[in-house]
């Protein structure tokens, strides 16, 4: 069975949710899934980038210019107008950075809560045509159609029982499911098992692309993407804020990170992961 007809099968509302050139989208998200046999080309290919002098000297050049234009300088960061919302919203741009060594202990529930409300919460109301009501969200959404899903896998989270969890936007709760404790499967299934032996709860941000593909067809895929970034940066500058360690990773085995959550992959998909856990004070890794 082919994806195409797997995602119709049994979906009354097929006619009213998929967009007719949808399919090249979809074709694509397949394509580039890793499994266990394209995943040694993709690790290897990482491999000889970092381990090469040539492609590390190319990575420190990740900017466009042009030598012959007029140029002007612009105020240095340390010198901008302050407001206290900017200093402490600079402080945190400033200091935020990937976080791969994890010290093992736990972060609170209190401090998910907030990464999730940030990320993807409702902050406000607003009426769409004919006075219908639309909440309105942490992130830009492209027709605020938010077509995304957040997931928690919690390893090491004070008052919340090790499992996995799906974020109940609606009522900002956490529904449970599946219980167990999965950090192994998650360490192996996102490329970095021994730094997930001390990962306290990895969140998983999945799409469920008619949401969006109803109204914008096959530009919808890029919206989608778009928006999970915007949920990336706002859960890595929220768990910078908090002082836990966070890392996004784009890299994983797609289909073992959808069976661990209970999607199928096809209607509804893992887009990014996210790793995150206490550190030390301080501890800071230079990179993206």
């Amino acid at each position: 069975m082919d994806i195409f007809q797997k995602r119709t099968r049994k979906d009354p509302l097929r006619h009213i949710y998929d967009s007719p050139d949808s399919k090249s989208a979809e074709a694509y998200h397949e394509a580039s899934k890793i499994n266990e046999i394209n995943g040694l080309s993709f690790r290897r290919r990482i491999g000889t980038v970092l381990g090469s002098p040539f492609y590390l000297r190319l990575i420190t050049r990740g900017y466009k210019a042009y030598p012959t234009a007029p140029k002007m300088s612009l105020p240095d960061y340390t010198e901008f107008e302050d407001t206290p919302r900017s200093r402490k919203l600079r402080e945190i741009v400033v200091t935020r950075r990937s976080i791969r060594e994890f010290t093992g202990e736990p972060i609170s529930l209190n401090n998910v809560a907030h990464i999730l409300f940030n990320s993807y919460g409702t902050t406000g109301r607003m009426t769409l045509s004919f006075g219908i009501e639309q909440d309105a969200r942490a992130v830009p959404s492209g027709g605020a159609l938010y077509p995304l899903e957040l997931y928690v896998a919690a390893h090491k989270v004070d008052g919340l029982e090790p499992g996995i969890y799906h974020y109940n936007v609606e009522g900002h709760s956490l529904e449970l499911v599946r219980e167990g404790q999965f950090s192994v499967e998650f360490g192996r299934a996102l490329f970095y098992e021994d730094m997930f032996k001390n990962v306290a709860a990895a969140l998983v941000v999945t799409a469920i692309p008619r949401r969006s593909s109803m109204k914008y067809g096959e530009r919808s895929y890029r919206f989608i993407n778009l928006e999970a970034g915007h949920v990336g940066q706002a859960a890595c500058l929220t768990a910078c804020a908090l002082d836990i360690g966070c890392v996004m990773l784009g890299g994983f085995y797609d289909d073992d990170v959808d069976n661990l959550i209970g999607i199928d992959g096809v209607n509804e998909m893992t887009l990014y992961t996210c790793a995150l856990g206490g550190v030390e004070q301080n501890k800071t890794e230079s990179g993206k």
